[in-house]
């Protein structure tokens, strides 16, 4: 039997064994503490290290473009950039990059835009510890993933939920349409809404009223009927609207 030093734990005279390669990330949140935590959870990890973090899109891309990260952590929604609209962004400026979006928005509409805007990965900020690493680092290797929360509700809809009333004939909507009408049903003014999208409160009242004339909806009320029916909002909001009303 040959001897090895025990020291250079080969496998073969001369070998030396070559440490795993780090999981680089880069996280992209507009809130310090979520950051922070997170930062902190994924730290534990031998094998995960986030080598950078930002509160906004913009510093975002341009941490991505300098480290060019195994993976990106981003939040759905930032300021000036609601709905999947910074998704999009980051996915266009670094086509590249795999997206592992990490947000409190359950909706399946917001899962779509994600999956659609091209994130790899969708987990719910309460998801369990387990469920946020081995989305990461499925998400770094390429593969598609979303937390057991995610996964239970896409499959109680796909199998238990009745299918909706026929809806209007015209019911084509581009992911601005849909962003609108989740923010009418949930009774977020026009002002609010014109900042969120960076548009003049003018430009949104008419794009408002234009949507819900061809969309043959009358009132906020009927709206909100109109976006459940599609599925626009998350199980909790449409909980909170019925008990508003």
């Amino acid at each position: 039997m040959g001897h090895f030093d025990s020291a250079s734990d080969a496998i073969w005279p001369g070998y030396t064994r070559r440490e795993a390669k780090r999981i680089q990330l880069v996280l992209i949140d507009d809130h310090r503490v979520v950051r922070e935590g997170i930062s902190a959870l994924l730290s534990l990890e031998s094998d995960l290290q986030v080598v950078g973090d930002a509160d906004d899109i913009e510093t975002g891309i341009e941490l991505v473009r300098l480290y060019k990260p195994d993976l990106v952590i981003c939040d759905l929604t930032m300021p000036g950039c609601s709905g999947g609209i910074a998704v999009k962004k980051l996915c266009q400026e670094c086509p590249t990059a795999r997206v592992l979006v990490l947000t409190a928005h359950d909706s399946l509409e917001c899962m779509r835009e994600s999956f659609a805007a091209g994130a790899i990965g969708y987990v719910r900020k309460d998801a369990y510890r387990a469920d946020l690493l081995a989305a990461v680092r499925r998400g770094a290797a390429g593969a598609q993933s979303v937390c057991r929360a995610v996964g239970d509700m896409v499959m109680r809809n796909w199998l238990l939920e009745p299918t909706p009333a026929a809806l209007p004939v015209d019911t084509h909507l581009d992911p601005e349409d849909r962003q609108i009408l989740r923010l009418i049903a949930l009774g977020v003014p026009t002002w609010r809404i014109a900042a969120d999208l960076s548009r003049g409160v003018k430009v949104v009242e008419k794009y408002r009223a234009n949507l819900m004339r061809r969309l043959n909806l009358g009132s906020a009320a009927a709206v909100a009927r109109f976006a459940i029916r599609c599925n626009l909002l998350s199980r909790e909001e449409v909980d909170q609207l019925v008990s508003a009303e």
